[in-house]
């Protein structure tokens, strides 16, 4: 009983992560974060001094 009770913790955890993953999957979700975050560092890195020697 024990056994199976640890196997279906493992199964549910596995299919929980499978859920997520395909969730941001099919939202696109991991490229909307980093264009969020793009777009909220460029102006940072705008306002940095440019080395123009090439």
């Amino acid at each position: 009983m024990k056994v199976f009770k640890a196997v279906f913790k493992i199964f549910a955890v596995l299919l929980s992560l499978f859920a997520v993953t395909f969730t941001v999957y099919w939202f696109n979700a991991d490229m909307k974060l980093i264009r969020f975050v793009y777009e909220k560092l460029q102006p940072h890195y705008d306002n940095l001094k440019k080395d123009k020697r090439l």
